[in-house]
C-alpha cells in the first residue's frame, strides 16, 4: 500500500466503519436465526439470564417454522397459519390457581329449653350464626349435670346450608335412661344445656 491509499483508507467516515460492524453482526444473527428455523437448535438459548420483569411463567420468543413443500396457489391461500415451535411443544407453562372455597363455621349466638326438662325428655333450639363460607354443618345439644361438665342426655341435628354471615336456627329432643333416672332421684332438679358445633 503507498501512502496515498493508506491516507484514503485512514480518511473514511467512522460510519461507514460502523456500518461493517452492523452488518456484519446482523449477518451473524440472520445465519443463527436460519439454523433456529431449519432445525430447531437455539445456540444462543441460555447465553443471558432472562430479563428481571420476565417472570417464570412468560414464554420466550419463538421463531416460527413451517416446513417445507412444493405447494400449489389455492393450497397457499387456504393454508392456516404457522405455529411457533413454542407452542407446539408446551401448550402452556402459566398455572391456574384458584382457592378453595371457605368452610362455613358455625357458632352458637343463643341457645334456650323448649319447653320443661323432666324425666321423659328435654327439648332444646339454638340459632347459629356461619361465620365462614357457604355450607351445611351439625350441632350437638348436651343436657349436662348442674355441677360437673359430663352430660345426662344429648341429641344432634343438621344444620341447614347456610350462606356466609347468615342465621339459621335448629333444635332436637335429648331422652336417655340416665336423664330420666336423674330425675326420679333429684325431684325439682336443674340441668344445664350445652351445644357444641361441627362444619
Amino acid at each position: 500500500m503507498t501512502g496515498e491509499e493508506r491516507k484514503k483508507a485512514d480518511d473514511e467516515p467512522d460510519y461507514k466503519k460502523w456500518g461493517v460492524i452492523v452488518g456484519t453482526i446482523s449477518g451473524v444473527f440472520a445465519i443463527l436465526a436460519a439454523v433456529n428455523t431449519l432445525t430447531g437448535f437455539n445456540p444462543l438459548k441460555g447465553l443471558a439470564p432472562p430479563p428481571a420483569s420476565q417472570t417464570t411463567a412468560s414464554r420466550p420468543l419463538a421463531v416460527t417454522s413451517t416446513p417445507r413443500t412444493t405447494r400449489t396457489t389455492a393450497e397457499r391461500a387456504t393454508r392456516e397459519p404457522a405455529r411457533t415451535t413454542e407452542e407446539t411443544e408446551t401448550p402452556t407453562s402459566r398455572a391456574v390457581r384458584t382457592t378453595p372455597p371457605a368452610r362455613p363455621d358455625f357458632q352458637v349466638r343463643s341457645s334456650q329449653w323448649n319447653g320443661p326438662c323432666n324425666d321423659n325428655a328435654c327439648s332444646m333450639s339454638a340459632v347459629f350464626r356461619n361465620n365462614g363460607g357457604t355450607g351445611s354443618g351439625s350441632a350437638t345439644f348436651f343436657v349436662l349435670w348442674p355441677d360437673k361438665f359430663s352430660y345426662l342426655a344429648q341429641c344432634s341435628v343438621v344444620l341447614p346450608r347456610t350462606g356466609e354471615n347468615d342465621f339459621t336456627s335448629a333444635g332436637c329432643v335429648a331422652s336417655s335412661a340416665q336423664l330420666q333416672n336423674y330425675f326420679r332421684t333429684h325431684r325439682g332438679g336443674t340441668v344445664r344445656l350445652y351445644v357444641k358445633t361441627e362444619s
